[in-house]
């Protein structure tokens, strides 16, 4: 009769210990990475609002025909240069800085001709800030037409 030898099979010890730090040393990069993307998804979604309201704007400065824009009463028909300063929240405009305020934008119409003005709209973040010392800025110039 013979008697087979068996073998051992599974890992020894040593074999899951490395096993485990080799998994340890490559998940641990990846956890490292996770902070910077969600500060970088955070600012592509300020960004995104900040030109959203940039669009909202520019639509606005288009339909009025004539003096103060239907949706944010922005002053359209500037004698030469006009400023006027917006904050916005997620409800819309107010003229005043108030607590709960997302962004400043900022209006200059300039008068070129009669019937063409031009609108520098200027949105920061957050609203307390100058575009000097903002987080965040986004510049669009509208080329508007008077009829």
């Amino acid at each position: 009769m013979k008697i087979k030898k068996q073998s051992a099979r599974g890992f020894s010890l040593v074999e899951c210990v490395i096993a485990v730090g080799i998994v340890c040393f490559s998940i641990l990069p990846m956890l490292g990475l996770l902070p910077a993307g969600l500060n970088s998804t955070r600012s592509a979604s300020v960004q995104t609002g900040a030109m959203n309201l940039i669009t909202s704007i520019a639509a606005d400065l288009r339909t009025a025909t004539v003096g103060a824009s239907p949706r944010f009463s922005i002053n359209k028909s500037a004698s030469d240069v006009d400023q006027q300063t917006l904050y916005f929240d997620e409800s819309g405009a107010i003229t005043s800085l108030q607590a709960n305020m997302r962004y400043r934008a900022d209006i200059k119409m300039i008068k070129i001709s009669d019937t063409k003005s031009l609108g520098r709209v200027t949105v920061t973040w957050p609203p307390q800030a100058t575009t000097k010392n903002a987080l965040g800025l986004a510049d669009v110039v509208v080329s508007l037409e008077h009829k």
